[in-house]
């Protein structure tokens, strides 16, 4: 049994786990939103730039679009009909 193994089937190190996974999860969320406002950023060539965890959201957005596109031109586009070879 792996080391892994041994902790995702015991619950209460699963629990644990989790508890310190969202723990280390929301401390990066309020120091991606509060570490800008305190020491002011820098220089920003757009206005939209200075908006706390501006970079997150752009790149969970675009990451979110990019597998929609690609599911939509995978099942419309590059599927082909199963009867296509019967004519």
């Amino acid at each position: 049994m792996t080391f892994l193994e041994r902790i995702l089937e015991d619950p209460d190190r699963l629990a644990r786990l989790k508890r310190w996974s969202l723990a280390l999860l929301v401390l990066i969320v309020v120091a991606e939103v509060t570490l800008p406002l305190v020491f002011h950023g820098g220089h920003h060539h757009f206005g939209f730039e200075g908006i706390p965890a501006f970079g997150s959201l752009y790149g969970l957005v675009s990451c979110v679009v990019i597998i929609v596109v690609s599911k939509f031109i995978g099942k419309h586009w590059l599927m082909r009909n199963e009867d296509i070879d019967d004519a």
